[in-house]
C-alpha cells in the first residue's frame, strides 16, 4: 500500500492550486450603499467647537438684493484697505472682520503705508456674477481702479473680501 502512494506522489501529474481571489475583482463594480435606508442628518445641529449651525443653506443666486448687497461690501471693504494713514493694529481691526479667512492670512503682514489708495471715488461696478458664491467688483479709487474678489457661503452669508487687485500698471 506505501507502494501506491509513493507512486501516485511521483506521477509527475502536479495539482495546480486554484488561484486565489484578488483584492480587487475587476468584473464587479463598486457597491454603493441605498441611500433609502440611511438617516438624514439632523437639521439645525450646533457644532460644540464653533457655535455654528448645521443643516441645509440657501442656495446663492444673482438678483437685484445679491447686487446692491455684493457692490455695497465691495465699496466698504475697500474704504478700510485703503487707509494708507493708520497704523497696522487700527487698520486691521477695520479690514479683517470683511475678510474671509484666507484673505485674513494673505492680509495679516501688510504694511498699510504701502497701500497706494488712499479714497474711494465712485461705486464698484460687478464685472463678473458667474457664481452665485462669488463676485468680481471694480472700485475706482484715486490712484486707480481696483478690483475685489468678493465671496459668501450661502444666500443668507455676508459678501466677504477674498482678494485685493491693484490697478494695471501698478506694482
Amino acid at each position: 500500500m506505501a507502494t501506491v502512494v509513493i507512486l501516485a506522489g511521483c506521477s509527475g501529474t502536479a495539482s495546480t492550486p486554484e488561484p486565489e481571489a484578488t483584492y480587487m475583482d475587476v468584473s464587479s463594480g463598486p457597491v454603493f450603499p441605498g441611500t433609502s435606508s440611511m438617516t438624514p442628518a439632523p437639521s439645525g445641529v450646533i457644532d460644540e467647537d464653533s457655535g455654528e449651525t448645521h443643516g441645509p443653506r440657501p442656495v446663492p443666486v444673482w438678483d437685484d438684493a445679491s447686487r446692491q448687497s455684493a457692490i455695497a461690501a465691495a465699496d466698504t471693504v475697500m474704504r478700510a484697505y485703503a487707509r494708507p494713514d493708520l497704523g497696522f493694529d487700527e487698520w486691521w481691526a477695520q479690514l479683517q472682520p470683511l475678510l474671509d479667512q484666507k484673505a485674513t492670512a494673505d492680509y495679516a503682514y501688510m504694511d498699510p503705508s504701502r497701500i497706494i489708495a488712499s479714497s474711494v471715488t465712485g461705486s464698484g461696478v460687478i464685472t463678473d456674477e458667474s457664481s452665485g458664491y462669488v463676485a468680481y467688483v471694480d472700485v475706482p479709487t484715486n490712484a486707480g481702479t481696483y478690483s475685489l474678489i468678493l465671496s459668501r457661503a450661502d444666500a443668507d452669508s455676508p459678501w466677504l473680501a477674498s482678494r485685493f487687485v491693484v490697478p494695471e500698471g501698478v506694482n
